[in-house]
């Protein structure tokens, strides 16, 4: 298979693989990921296939999916070799999509990531603010059961307390760019749900 068709492989088996996923982390954000995460790779000049093939299958590992749809880095791997994919493209993709994660954050100022994966972290990172990262926000608390404020679990607090500082964090000079409108949005209904809710601060 040529680098086209191993990302269409790629992009059918993660769709089967996350069309039901109902926190946020399904198919439809996986391909606002692979899609920014394409445009921005063109912009700083990072790896074109390892960059969507990274985008791709980057939730695939994460602990917030069920277990049913939940793999190991070595069961994505395995997967990648299946579709011919060379050992060093799925060595950097996996490295990318082992590290990226904002838990990390503190063991990457030590070892930053590739371009490549500053690249799809900042994707992700944007999908996480502006509408479509206040809809994921509400899709995860709808599937957690956790309310719109009022606790340290609800969408609110996810958006004080981690989805603000997400602007501040990119990596690229691409992804600032981007980032701003979003962030702007996020502050403006973080505003709003507090006017509503009678809970405004001062």
């Amino acid at each position: 298979m040529n680098e086209k068709e191993q990302l269409e492989s790629v992009r059918n088996w993660v769709r089967e693989k996350l069309i039901n996923e109902r926190t946020g982390h399904d198919w439809l954000h996986i391909s606002r990921v692979a899609t920014l995460s394409v445009y921005m790779a063109k912009e700083e000049g990072a790896d074109l296939f390892i960059t969507e093939t990274a985008a791709l299958v980057h939730d695939l590992i994460d602990a917030k999916l069920e277990k049913s749809e939940r793999l190991t880095a070595g069961e994505v791997t395995e997967r990648l070799a299946a579709f011919n994919i060379a050992d060093g493209p799925i060595q950097e993709i996996t490295d990318i999509i082992t590290r990226m994660s904002f838990r990390h954050r503190e063991l990457l100022k030590k070892r930053p990531l590739s371009l490549e994966g500053k690249v799809v972290q900042d994707a992700d990172m944007l999908d996480a603010i502006g509408a479509a990262g206040i809809g994921r926000a509400f899709m995860f608390a709808g599937a957690k059961g956790h309310p719109m404020y009022g606790t340290q679990t609800s969408v609110l607090a996810h958006i004080e307390d981690k989805l603000i500082k997400l602007k501040g964090l990119m990596n690229t000079k691409t992804g600032a760019g981007l980032a701003e409108e979003r962030h702007q949005f996020l502050l403006q209904f973080a505003a709003r749900i507090q006017k509503e809710a009678g809970i405004c601060k001062s």
